[in-house]
């Protein structure tokens, strides 16, 4: 039996952030937009998130911390003005601006944004559509992508469109590819997003004939304590993630320092990965602990005592006055605890008598943690997304590896590849504001 066929403008793989924001974007300018999403409800990981929309302050500043291809970070900053303005013209609500982490932001309504978008795809002649795959791309004689084939419970359908955005969400729900393009280790990490991002957009884009910028092993996540309950309930993603962990000291099993951690609790979950066994030992002070561990991570959240919140949850940690202790812990819990001493004192001594010669290096933050009582917990990395996916130039069109356009065909999202290396300025920035510049290349600005 032959597909039914539908004629749209534009076809939009994924209902998160970058899908449905370019979807909205092109159906307000006329297009009709036919979105499809795997999952039976829209925002993909954009609904697990706070709302943060931020970024770095400055193009030089996203090199620094993003990491990525310069020319894509470039993009961001510079479509991230127009995604502000597109939200407060639709009367979404934008809060006032604040400093988050390396760069500036807003809470935005994120509901709000994404079922705007919905409403503007239908109210425009499109179609929202769940619990439906795209099994397969189509293409003319030439090699240009047409459309898609989709499946559902109703049966297949193929969707003719001039221009599909790739926007799956990455491929952070798949183990196998995890431990292909991350580390061995991330096979087995903690998933702290939503379960259907498993990489059909990397598969879509390399059957199409597109380079996959897969070897880019950047992930966005954080660490977290050990939890029974993790996956049961989302609100566990923040609660039980250390995001003060750029003013520790991390430890591998072998006692000793491995990153410089203060590039950010995103970035020390990337070094966590690597080590033996993908875990840390988080070590901290009274210091620490008072004006960060306990601090919300941004000027609107709730305060919290991430330690208590860790071990109330049956996360292994201590709080002691005493340093042969946090020693003692740490071999319980398999680190070599003598060497881990041995590295506290190196570190606070460093800090004293010459941080330059610290190593690994300490940009930021780099103040003794000498003020009892002492904390330590052991944490493992769990990831949101993934920064590798499809290559892509600075219009979001979709590249084959000789560097070529696959014609009709864009990513964003954590689909598009590079954006970002092995650090991080904002996720929801990178999707929207590449949402919206895959829209305009598709004709629609």
């Amino acid at each position: 039996m032959s597909a039914e066929i539908l004629e749209c403008d534009l076809l939009v793989i994924g209902a998160g952030m970058a899908g449905l924001s370019a979807a909205g974007w092109a159906a307000e300018r006329g297009a009709k937009v036919v979105v499809v999403e795997k999952a039976s409800e829209l925002g993909g990981s954009a609904v697990l998130s706070g709302g943060m929309l931020w970024t770095a302050s400055s193009p030089e500043r996203m090199a620094l911390y993003g990491g990525g291809r310069r020319d894509l970070g470039r993009v961001v900053c510079d479509n991230y003005p127009v995604a502000l303005d597109w939200l407060r013209r639709r009367g979404i609500e934008v809060s006032r601006t604040m400093q988050v982490l390396h760069g500036y932001g807003y809470q935005i309504d994120i509901i709000g944004h994404l079922r705007g978008c919905a409403e503007l795809v239908e109210k425009h002649g499109g179609h929202v559509v769940f619990d439906t795959t795209t099994t397969s791309l189509l293409r003319d004689a030439s090699g240009r992508v047409t459309g898609g084939r989709t499946t559902c419970a109703d049966g297949d359908v193929d969707v003719h469109a001039r221009h599909t955005i790739i926007a799956t969400g990455g491929y952070q729900g798949s183990p196998e590819l995890r431990a292909r393009y991350i580390h061995p280790n991330a096979g087995g990490m903690l998933l702290r997003s939503n379960p259907a991002s498993t990489g059909d957009g990397l598969r879509l884009g390399q059957e199409a004939g597109a380079e996959v910028a897969g070897e880019n092993p950047g992930f966005y996540g954080h660490l977290v304590s050990e939890c029974e309950a993790w996956g049961s309930e989302t609100r566990l993603y923040t609660m039980l993630s250390q995001y003060h962990s750029d003013h520790t000291l991390l430890l591998n099993e072998d006692g000793r320092r491995f990153c410089d951690e203060s590039f950010g609790d995103h970035s020390n979950t990337y070094h966590t990965v690597l080590q033996e066994n993908g875990r840390a030992l988080c070590f901290w002070d009274q210091r620490v602990q008072s004006g960060h561990a306990t601090q919300p991570i941004v000027a609107i959240a709730a305060p919290m005592d991430r330690m208590a919140v860790a071990l109330e949850y049956g996360g292994k940690g201590i709080a002691s006055a005493s340093l042969d202790e946090i020693a003692a812990f740490a071999n319980a819990q398999g680190f070599d605890g003598a060497q881990a001493l041995r590295s506290i004192a190196k570190y606070n001594h460093q800090c004293r008598n010459g941080w330059e010669t610290l190593s690994p290096p300490r940009a930021e933050h780099c103040l003794p943690l000498d003020a009892a009582p002492f904390y330590a917990l052991v944490v493992h990395p769990a990831i949101t997304f993934t920064f590798g996916g499809l290559t892509i130039d600075t219009h979001a069109q979709v590249l084959r590896p000789d560097g070529t356009p696959v014609e009709g065909l864009l990513a964003a999202g954590s689909d598009a590849g590079a954006a970002f290396g092995t650090g991080y300025a904002g996720g929801l920035a990178l999707a929207m504001t590449f949402g919206l510049e895959a829209a305009r290349t598709a004709g629609w600005n």
